[in-house]
């Protein structure tokens, strides 16, 4: 799980952590990287960083949905 305070947000840090996190992926042999967020969480930030949603699931409930999210290495 990736998380950022909302007051240490804006400063560069979940970019910093994403990308720490893919590189070390990476060197252990992994090709892509998938995840998971909620619409009212992150999948703008995600796309920014070359994450192409792939599927989601639509909460009939409350109107949001489920992002599944994929990049490539």
């Amino acid at each position: 799980m990736l998380w950022v305070d909302e007051a240490a947000r804006t400063a560069g840090l979940g970019s910093e952590l994403l990308e720490q996190a893919e590189t070390k992926a990476k060197s252990l042999g992994a090709h892509s990287a998938k995840l998971d967020t909620f619409e009212w969480q992150a999948p703008d930030f995600y796309a920014k960083r070359g994450y192409q949603e792939f599927g989601r699931i639509d909460n009939r409930t409350n109107g949001l949905y489920l992002a599944f999210m994929m990049k490539k290495l």
